[in-house]
């Protein structure tokens, strides 16, 4: 006599108890996606994380702004002082020289003199003045000011010993391009002109504000034909406090994914069947 099989015939799958045959988990899921309810909680979240990542853009911005500003501000409110006691001839150019006020008293190299060409002052095209002034300690690139359009030659320096005040800025890195006629070149190239003008080199450019004879800063000298450059903008640290503020809006961006995740996978989890126990089988 044939034994019964222990095993018990498997009930028809009921409606609601779990995906149909043939309905692969990804169509499962792709369909529960699409009900009411959850597509206007994946419309919720993309506005959320929308918001967070604008807002944290915008406070990003704000700390890049504020963080120029104070070392602006900070460099440009230090008190006027001798090149000489802020850095030395080949030494490297700190950070914190930028927009640093300064004097330097020295004899202009007339013969030397460079014109940067394709520079902009509010809405004027033309060349930088370049001299190098030569000094006890070194020599020292200074641009006197600019000029509209590329003069055949550049307008001469004040003869005699000069003192020159203005603000420190670093040189520039070279720029390609056809050669181009003495005295015009493409850029303040420091690490070129270090072989080319005699005697130690600053690694810094002076921005000349004003002129005076002598060896301190008496009369001021004439620099007709010139427009002084003011100041370049700085790449300033950031203000850290809005940084931080930038940082916290995007990770609450990420923590809404991560709940629309979780209570989607727990209602997932919670739809799923919970299989029968066999015949026989202990529970």
């Amino acid at each position: 006599m044939a034994h019964e099989s222990a095993t018990a015939p498997v009930p028809p799958r009921t409606a609601g108890s779990g995906p149909a045959a043939g309905v692969t988990y990804a169509e499962e899921v792709f369909r529960r996606l699409l009900t009411p309810r959850w597509v206007g909680m994946l419309a919720a979240l993309v506005v959320v994380v929308a918001a967070c990542v604008l807002l944290g853009l915008w406070q990003l911005g704000v700390a890049q702004d504020s963080g120029r500003k104070d070392v602006v501000a900070a460099a440009s409110g230090l008190q006027r002082a001798p090149l000489q006691q802020v850095t030395a001839p080949h030494s490297a150019f700190q950070g914190e020289y930028s927009n640093r006020p300064v004097t330097v008293t020295g004899t202009y190299a007339a013969g030397r003199t460079l014109l940067v060409v394709d520079r902009r002052l509010d809405g004027r095209v033309g060349s930088w003045v370049v001299t190098p002034l030569e000094t006890q300690g070194g020599t020292v690139p200074v641009l006197r000011g600019f000029v509209d359009g590329t003069p055949a030659s550049a307008p001469e320096p004040p003869g005699g010993v000069v003192t020159v005040s203005g603000t420190l800025g670093p040189g520039e890195s070279p720029k390609a391009g056809d050669p181009l006629p003495a005295p015009q070149v493409r850029s303040i190239d420091l690490a070129s002109l270090v072989n080319e003008w005699p005697g130690d080199l600053y690694n810094v450019v002076v921005l000349a504000s004003a002129e005076s004879a002598g060896p301190t800063t008496g009369t001021p000298l004439s620099a007709a034909g010139l427009t002084r450059v003011p100041p370049p903008e700085l790449d300033a640290p950031l203000n850290l406090r809005n940084a931080a503020y930038a940082v916290q809006w995007w990770v609450f961006g990420i923590f809404a994914i991560w709940m629309w995740w979780k209570m989607f996978r727990a209602e997932q989890e919670a739809a799923e069947p919970v299989a029968a126990p066999r015949e026989g089988v202990p529970t």
